[in-house]
């Protein structure tokens, strides 16, 4: 593994520290240690009366297939945990917040059910502030049930991610968005700030929202907010582009925006949020970053180790992201569902650029059918919370969606079902509906079979993702001449699982439809399957119980085909 710099250590700091709580906002983190029980024979009922301090314990955030009793557990886990509140949080509004669950989770408070939430990797919150008792400790209970899965990635079951109390004032930011546009013909950024602001009390509420991108702007506007209900807000302005510096994978510049609302002049809320300004656009078949047409490269990166499980710790994201820099890659869609929080900065640090997608896969997957409510709050929570992060560019509502075996015997035939094809055009409206400052993709494997326009969602995606585990350039060039005039990025490539071992290569016609896939203008850049070693139970996993894809192994040591890929993409060249 990969030594990290003093300056970089330092850097990690800076990144995934919590931002400061204002004055009247307060946070009690709630991880540590839970009481756990792990059954699938248990009832709901039970669990809450149970003795909980006769459970097991268990750290949270973490997984519990971590450890080895639970190595191979299925189904349903109970978390139990009691937590007292101060006294000067009485007359705040109070709430409970995860950051991700996976991937049903039910909660109660004091024996009295919160809610629901399905989806293992966006998060989520309920308000306690009338079922909290100051008085006595309470009591948290989560069901956690981690059986329904996608993919061949390890389903890592528990929660995953930060578990924390908060304390507002009645009136709230729930979240700022800043979108920047540059414009090099007109020599300017547009600037757009949405505000959605929450209003928790009784009356009627005169907010202003002040507003500070240091250096560059200071602004205000008013607000008014019925009672028990949110508003949005949008704040807009231009800047010379002259003055501003742009975000780019060789310069990530960062800019932070400081807002504030006030109620007669008392500051009731803030918010931060760093964010970079860039334009990833697409002109016929190329990508443009910057005014400037780029062909950029990647490995996919799976949320997998086997000390961490998919709760992975600052530094291991850091390293690896870095590694994954020093090979030549600027551009992947890393996996197959949200990202981590902390990723997200680092890619923004570093400038990586991502595609972010939702866990909608394969042939049977039972989410890909139209309007399907689930998948749109997947969609959105998701956006919502990653809509500030420069490295996120694209989004993509499912990866290799097509007819499964009992309906068509070959590969070759593949096409996608009119269901998935429906599902994905109003996937695409909805995300265009949502965040229309990016781009939208899907990642297809029928594209080069028996997808014709009028069954790929050709016309509503702004770039084609492909993903090849065959001739890579031959599919590539049936791919562009029925759906032409687009871009196409290579979003997986492979051949074949190439082992755990050290001496492990890269497949001699893999090496070389990368470097044939140069020649193609059209494709923009290819994404090796993929950077680590990952463990899974999926069909042909071999005995190790890792699917041995990576060019390092599931602890990172580097194979023979890590230094083979560095020397590809150098033949590559970033900015071609």
């Amino acid at each position: 593994m990969i030594r990290i710099p003093v300056f970089l250590l330092l850097l990690l700091t800076v990144l995934t520290c919590s931002k400061n709580e204002s004055e009247n906002t307060k946070v009690i983190p709630l991880n540590g240690t839970w009481q756990f029980l792990a059954s699938n024979d248990t009832t709901e009922e039970e669990a809450l009366k149970a003795s909980f301090s006769e459970w097991d314990t268990i750290q949270v955030p973490g997984n519990w297939d971590t450890r080895a009793r639970y190595s191979e557990y299925v189904g349903k886990g109970y978390y139990q945990r009691d937590f007292t509140l101060p006294k000067n949080w009485k007359g705040k509004q109070i709430r409970l917040k995860f950051d991700a669950v996976y991937e049903t989770a039910k909660v109660w408070l004091n024996g009295n059910e919160l809610g629901e939430h399905v989806g293992g990797y966006t998060p989520f919150e309920f308000n306690i502030t009338n079922k909290v008792d100051f008085n006595k400790e309470n009591s948290v209970v989560v069901m956690v049930d981690n059986t329904y899965k996608r993919g061949a990635w390890w389903a890592w079951g528990g929660i995953s991610r930060n578990v924390s109390l908060i304390a507002n004032q009645d009136v709230r930011i729930v979240y700022q968005h800043i979108t920047s546009v540059p414009s090099f013909e007109k020599n300017v950024v547009d600037f757009t700030i949405k505000y959605k602001i929450e209003n928790n009390g009784n009356a009627l509420a005169s907010t202003k929202i002040y507003s500070e991108i240091e250096g560059v702007h200071k602004d205000s506007v008013s607000l008014t907010v019925e009672k028990a209900s949110t508003t949005v807000s949008y704040l807009k302005f231009k800047k010379s582009l002259s003055d501003i510096e742009l975000w780019h994978f060789n310069s990530p510049n960062l800019y932070e925006l400081n807002s504030s609302v006030s109620i007669n002049n008392n500051i009731v809320d803030a918010a931060s949020d760093k964010f970079g300004i860039r334009k990833f656009e697409v002109r016929g078949e190329q990508f443009f970053l910057n005014n400037e047409a780029v062909r950029m490269n990647g490995i996919n990166r799976v949320h997998d180790h086997p000390d961490y499980g998919n709760t992975e710790p600052d530094d291991l994201v850091l390293r690896d992201m870095l590694d994954i820099k020093s090979i030549g890659c600027n551009f992947s869609r890393l996996m197959h569902a949200p990202l981590s929080e902390n990723l997200l900065k680092v890619c923004d640090s570093i400038g990586f650029l991502l595609v972010e997608e939702i866990p909608v896969w394969g042939d049977d997957d039972p989410q890909a059918f139209p309007d399907n409510p689930l998948t749109k709050k997947w969609i959105k929570e998701m956006i919502e919370r990653d809509y500030n992060h420069p490295s996120v560019v694209a989004w993509s509502v499912g990866n290799e969606l097509r007819e499964n075996d009992s309906i068509t015997a070959t590969w070759p035939e593949k096409k996608m079902t009119k269901n998935q094809y429906d599902y994905a055009n109003a996937m695409l409206d909805y995300v265009e509906e949502l965040d229309p400052s990016r781009l939208k993709t899907y990642v297809t494997i029928t594209s080069y079979r028996k997808g014709e326009i009028g069954s790929e969602p050709y016309e509503k995606v702004d770039f084609i993702s492909m993903n090849s585990y065959g001739n890579a350039v031959e599919f590539a060039k049936i791919t562009n001449e029925k759906f032409p005039g687009k871009p196409i990025f290579i979003s997986e490539i492979g051949l074949k699982q190439i082992g755990g071992e050290a001496n492990s290569q890269l497949p001699e016609k893999l090496v070389q439809y990368i470097k044939d896939l140069k020649d193609l203008p059209y494709v923009t850049g290819v994404s090796v399957w993929s950077y680590n070693d990952y463990r899974s139970n999926y069909r042909g996993t071999p005995k190790s119980g890792f699917r041995e894809w990576g060019i390092v192994n599931e602890k990172r040591d580097r194979k023979i085909a890590y230094n083979e890929l560095k020397i590809l993409y150098k033949y590559w060249d970033v900015e071609d």
